[in-house]
């Protein structure tokens, strides 16, 4: 028996795309829901284990940090001390450093919960007064997001990273540089090792324009704002810190703060305009921003 073959006119792809898109897209969102309906039965569970028992209904932004801590029982993400050996090495050793959940995790959770107290009538901004509104949309929430984001970034420095900031360092030591190649290793040391410390974003920190820096009390750190607005969620806050680090070879804190010295020295004027400036191609200091996949227009 001789089998027909469909003619071309007779497949329509754009049908058949379509209907395998409806698949994904229903597995997709009832494993999202699933996840959802566990994390809400998870919280509920979390909350009874509380002083007073109190329900979704009333729950406060604190009660939330709390779950999201004690959620960190199942990370596999090691953090590790200052100091400690496997600094900057990925998987889990046996140093005894803390494993937590990863601060990708933690910002699929709050999304989760969200999406939670969103179904149950509870949106808007949380107001403590009358404990209305989303207690997921506290800003302590999203401090804890904020902070155990840093400790983990500053605590997966790996070694490839650490061996750049000591090279640029070197570098930077030598006394054969001209003043332009003076000038870009020093912004270059300070750049990555921002970028080191900062999330997966690098090409929003040759944003970054000084006026927008402010100094941390004590000068313990620098914080950038309007320029981080994608590193880390929703977006609302568009400000990111970075502390200092003990390790100098590594600090961003002190590879700034070396840029700085270097650009007076040079009378170079960075108290206005892009911190991180490309220079070009007759060394001149250009005003815009800095881009590293220019870099064989700009340097």
């Amino acid at each position: 028996m001789r089998v027909r073959q469909p003619a071309s006119s007779d497949i329509n792809l754009d049908d058949i795309d379509t209907r395998l898109n409806e698949l994904w897209n229903f597995d997709q969102a009832i494993s999202y829901s699933k996840q959802k309906d566990s994390l809400q039965k998870e919280l509920e569970n979390f909350l009874l284990g509380l002083p007073g028992k109190p329900s979704l209904a009333i729950v406060s932004p604190r009660d939330l940090c709390r779950f999201l801590v004690f959620k960190d029982r199942g990370g596999k993400t090691q953090v590790h001390r200052n100091g400690r050996v496997y600094l900057g090495q990925r998987g889990t050793h046996s140093c005894g450093c803390p494993v937590r959940l990863s601060y990708k995790t933690v910002d699929s959770y709050i999304g989760k919960l969200r999406s939670i107290f969103h179904a149950i009538g509870r949106d808007g901004e949380w107001d403590k007064r009358f404990s209305l509104g989303s207690s997921a949309a506290d800003k302590s929430v999203k401090d804890y997001l904020r902070l155990i984001t840093a400790e983990q970034l500053q605590a997966r420095i790996t070694p490839k990273q650490a061996t750049l900031s000591f090279h640029l360092d070197q570098k930077l030591a030598s006394e054969d540089l001209s003043p332009s190649q003076r000038f870009i290793v020093a912004r270059d040391q300070a750049y990555f090792k921002c970028v080191f410390f900062s999330g997966d974003r690098p090409g929003d920190r040759g944003l970054v324009k000084v006026p927008d820096i402010l100094r941390f009390p004590n000068d313990y750190g620098f914080l950038f704002n309007r320029v981080w607005e994608k590193t880390f969620g929703d977006g609302d806050e568009n400000v990111f810190g970075i502390r200092r680090n003990p390790q100098l070879a590594i600090c961003p804190i002190k590879g700034i703060e070396q840029y700085m010295v270097v650009a007076r020295d040079l009378k170079i004027d960075l108290t206005t305009g892009y911190l991180f400036s490309p220079t070009n191609s007759q060394g001149g200091i250009v005003d815009s921003p800095l881009f590293f996949s220019n870099r064989r227009s700009l340097s």
